[in-house]
């Protein structure tokens, strides 16, 4: 039965592969529709979710948490690209079985038994990037980012001016006054936003503008929705994507490719490149770098025993036991 359906496979024309091909294509981009769309009703949820390392960083350095949004449909669009990123990336799995299903037809029967050990593999080794991302890696990242950036104080003599200018004492309130007169000005607290009362375009009626405090700083830092949405999540795919490398180094290796002792012997070159892997992936900084480079490392070597433990004659003697 082996033996036939290779031949069948053989004797396939450019046109039937062709066709496999756009089949399983199709296959690939239906389960991501129904699921963005889903993403997309739950959105809101997902950005408060994607939020709560920046406003844990920046109440942290007691700046307010807020983001900015500049135009009317930034929000919306930012919220269909998580909901596209998200369902990629939820149909992962699917989608490398469909690539599987592509290439099968022309292995032997105990190289199939590769798909029931590597897409689990895939898939833990993905879930293990986002969560190492999400946890430790975009925390630390964004604290070092508002440090570095909060470090360029206003100079002494402009801090003594500005007082010299003004003997106002403001309120600091942890809540909003129930009742507030035209000009009254407060602290927001703990966000640190100055709030002021103005008059309402409907009559006898008030509204608040608010600007964000500096704490000192010549650097304001003030977030965009969209640009910090968009580097979470090239951030996340690209994590996701590096931590295949113990995947692809066991398939090299299964294919004698490469072996244990050469990858051993070559780490110092290894070690080269997963630096420049690291440094696309990241912020061109030292220390959002080596806290990639680390994990990547770890998984190179992880690769380098998956070889040893998990040869290639190991599950062809299971598959032929079966």
């Amino acid at each position: 039965m082996e033996h036939d359906t290779q031949q069948n496979q053989g004797t396939m024309s450019i046109g039937d592969h062709l066709e496999e091909l756009r089949t399983r294509v199709i296959w690939c981009i239906i389960p991501p529709i129904p699921l963005a769309v889903l993403y997309f009703f739950i959105a809101d949820y997902i950005v408060r979710w994607f939020l709560i390392p920046l406003y844990a960083v920046l109440e942290q350095h007691g700046l307010p948490t807020q983001v900015q949004v500049l135009s009317p449909p930034e929000f919306i669009i930012a919220e269909m690209k998580i909901a596209i990123g998200a369902s990629i990336l939820t149909a992962g799995p699917w989608i490398l079985y469909q690539l599987w299903q592509f290439i099968s037809p022309g292995l032997h029967h105990h190289e199939r038994q590769f798909v029931y050990f590597l897409i689990p593999l895939s898939t833990l080794l993905g879930a293990l990037g986002l969560a190492l991302m999400y946890f430790f890696m975009l925390p630390v990242i964004l604290d070092f980012m508002v440090t570095i950036a909060g470090n360029i104080e206003l100079q002494t003599s402009a801090i003594a001016i500005g007082e010299s200018m003004s003997n106002v004492s403001l309120p600091i309130l942890e809540a909003p006054p129930e009742v507030a007169a035209l000009g009254d000005t407060w602290i927001k607290m703990p966000e640190g936003v100055l709030t002021v009362a103005v008059p309402s375009t409907e009559q006898r009626l008030l509204q608040t503008l608010t600007m964000p405090m500096s704490h000192g700083s010549l650097i304001s830092q003030q977030f965009q929705l969209s640009s910090y949405l968009g580097f979470v999540i090239m951030m996340m795919f690209g994590i996701a994507i590096a931590f295949q490398l113990p995947m692809v180094m066991l398939l090299l290796g299964w294919l004698s490719v490469v072996k244990p002792d050469w990858l051993r012997k070559n780490r110092r070159y290894a070690l080269l490149v997963l630096a420049l892997i690291s440094a696309i992936i990241t912020p061109q900084d030292i220390v959002s770098m080596l806290m990639m480079l680390i994990p990547l490392y770890m998984l190179y070597e992880l690769g380098i025993q998956l070889i040893v433990w998990v040869p290639i004659s190991r599950l062809s003697s299971e598959a032929n036991d079966d």
